[in-house]
Order: C-alpha cells, then sequence, then structure tokens
C-alpha cells in the first residue's frame, strides 16, 4: 500500500515551522518533499538600520537556543573592528555562558530522540538534566534563555560571589549523574536496536552537504570552532572535541549526551579560574570605519558574523548559519527507513529553522 504523510509545518518533534511529506510505500519512506520559509524574518537586513543597543538585542533574540551564540559572534566582529582586547574575566564568563547554552540545547535534542523511540522515562532524566542548565544559565546571565548580556569588549552582568559558588555547588553532582545515566543508557538493546544503522549519513554526503556542528563530527568530521580557531578563552582550557564515526541516529544522540558531559566540565574549570577584574562595559553607539568577520561554535555549529561599518554605524551585516535539514538531505537520510524511524531520524538533527531563517 502506498499513501502519503504531511507532517508540519507545526510539529512538537521541532523548533520552528517545517514541513514535509513522506511518500510512503510497504510501510518505509520512498520519497520526500520538504517546505521551509515559513519564518523568514530578514533579521541581517534590518540590523543596520538599529542603534547598535536595539542592533545587540535583535542578535540575541535571532533563536532562543542559540542567543548568546549568536550575541558572542557579533559582538567579536564589532570587537575586531574597535581593534579591542576583551580581559580574562568576562573572556571565562563567555566561555561559562556558551558552554551551558550548548549543553542545554545538546540535552532538549537527546531528550527529543529519546522520546521518539519510546524511551520518555530516559527522556524525563535529561530534561531533568536540561532543567540544571537553564537554571545555571539564569544565574550566570539573569534568564534562563539568555538576555542581552555580551556586549562589545566584555558583559553587561557579571556574576557575583554568592552565584558563583550556586553554580560551582550544582555542577559537580550533574556532572557525576550525567555520567552514570550516559554509562547506562549506551549499551541497552532496545536503544542500540532502534538507533543504529538507522538515518546514516556517510562522512563523504556530510562533507558534500557542508554540513556542521554535531551533525558533521557524527558522522567522522573533526571540525570545532573552539579547537580549530579558539576565541573568548577556549585556548586557556582543555576542549576535548567529540567524534562519532558512524553517522547514523545512535551516533548523534551519543555525540550529543558526551558533548553535554565536557560541556558541564568547562564550565566548571572556567569558574574556577575567574580573576578579580570588572568584565562589566558601556555600549558604544559608534563604530571605527572598518569590517571584519568572527565565528563561534553554536549549538549546532558554526555561526559566522561579517560585518561593515562607514565610521558612524553597521552598513552591511552578513549571518551564515549552519546548514539545516532541506530536501536533499531529508532524502538522504529517510528514503528507505522505515515509518517508525522517521521521527527519531529528524529529531536527532536538532533542525534550528530560526537559525536558518534569520
Amino acid at each position: 500500500m502506498s499513501y502519503s504523510l504531511a507532517l508540519g509545518p507545526f510539529h512538537p518533534a521541532w523548533l520552528g515551522p517545517q514541513r514535509f511529506i513522506l511518500h510512503i510505500a510497504d510501510d518505509r519512506v520512498v520519497d520526500v518533499e520538504y517546505q521551509n520559509g515559513f519564518n523568514e524574518r530578514g533579521c541581517a537586513e534590518r540590523l543596520p538600520r538599529l542603534p547598535l543597543p536595539d542592533a545587540l538585542h535583535l542578535v540575541a533574540r535571532i533563536c532562543g537556543e542559540c542567543s548568546f551564540a549568536h550575541s558572542l559572534a557579533f559582538c567579536q566582529a564589532i570587537e575586531q573592528v574597535q581593534r579591542r582586547k576583551v580581559g580574562a574575566r568576562a573572556a571565562l564568563l563567555r566561555v561559562a555562558i556558551a558552554e551551558l547554552e550548548r549543553t542545554a540545547a545538546h540535552l532538549y535534542t537527546a531528550r527529543a530522540v529519546l522520546d521518539a523511540i519510546g524511551m520518555e522515562q530516559r527522556g524525563a532524566i535529561l530534561d531533568h538534566f536540561c532543567q540544571q542548565s537553564r537554571d545555571m544559565l539564569a544565574l550566570v546571565t539573569g534568564g534562563r534563555i539568555p538576555p542581552p548580556v555580551c556586549a562589545p569588549g566584555g558583559l553587561l552582568r557579571d556574576l557575583t560571589p554568592v552565584e558563583r559558588q550556586e553554580v560551582l555547588a550544582m555542577l559537580p553532582g550533574m556532572s557525576a549523574d550525567l555520567y552514570r545515566f550516559i554509562d547506562r543508557l549506551i549499551d541497552q538493546r532496545f536503544l542500540l536496536m532502534r538507533t543504529v544503522e538507522v538515518g546514516v549519513l556517510p562522512r563523504a554526503a556530510a562533507e558534500q552537504f557542508g554540513v556542521r556542528g554535531p551533525l558533521a563530527r557524527a558522522s567522522g568530521i573533526r571540525r570545532d570552532v573552539r579547537v580549530d580557531q579558539p576565541y573568548a578563552a577556549y585556548s586557556m582550557l582543555d576542549v576535548q572535541p567529540i567524534i562519532q564515526e558512524g553517522g547514523d541516529v545512535y551516533a548523534r544522540l551519543l555525540l550529543l549526551l558526551l558533548e553535554a558531559y565536557e560541556g558541564v566540565k568547562l564550565v566548571e574549570s572556567a569558574l574556577q579560574r575567574l580573576p578579580e577584574e570588572d568584565p562589566i562595559v558601556e555600549l558604544p553607539h559608534e563604530l571605527p570605519r572598518g569590517q571584519a568577520s568572527s565565528v563561534v561554535e553554536g549549538p549546532r555549529g558554526a555561526i559566522r558574523y561579517t560585518l561593515e561599518s562607514d565610521g558612524v554605524r553597521l552598513t552591511r551585516v552578513q549571518i551564515d548559519t549552519p546548514r539545516q535539514c532541506d530536501r536533499l538531505l531529508a532524502r538522504t537520510l529517510l528514503s528507505r527507513a522505515q515509518l517508525d524511524d522517521v521521527m527519531a531520524i529528524l529529531a536527532s538533527l536538532a533542525v534550528c529553522v530560526a537559525c536558518a531563517e534569520q
């Protein structure tokens, strides 16, 4: 029996509107149609028309899950134009915020994968870890989704000694619990049966499609901006890139969990090294003439901001985000997949429409 199944554009399994039309024969996907463009906002075109404080606010609201990554890339590009250096305390706090944001995003995606294969109880445990990450993010930035806290030259908010001790007290327990969770999960027979050799993205295809971040590293591509082009305080820390070779749902799930675990350790290391200095800066209202480009490793891969200034304000901004799902990638991952595996495959991609259609 052959039929078509439409998913979306609004569906609880993914962030932002996108539509998949699956053509099914004998309970397997034989073709995929993909539609996007429901969420385009033209942020890059709007930024040059805004005063810099308003531009910083807009950048921090492009994507809820990658809020700080966008802000950091934008601020680093402005710092290049200003030829401005960032103090050690601000740089370390930037790493702590970025890793808490990455950890929360990875755990959210991992939970969605487990829910999609019927492991809701395990997924609920990951949700608890995700909420812990958000709680710590709120302590460091003032919001569970970071407000506009990053600014050219430093930060708009400092971490008090009490807040620092509270976060440092939470990290060891979360690290130990997350390690035990991963250790008990990774060899479960049911998990292996539902995820190994499911939704495979071979390394050659990943290279050809130009995918980034966890999706690329789960297909064996050793590419991580934090290691390849260290920024903020990453050169001061022991960043361990996680690589998986399988390219399937299991590889992507395991990589997300291990990167979340490493992220917790990076946050602890960054906060333990904080020097006593003031990271607070005031927002500039004018910029020198020039152009610059900055890239950071967001939760879903490299985010690059390229900008130009005429000596007063921004004249051009270009935002380059990781490649998201499209028809070609969807066909590669879903063709011949069993219908029961579709939602797990899509969940493991961590598609972010907000970043794709900024």
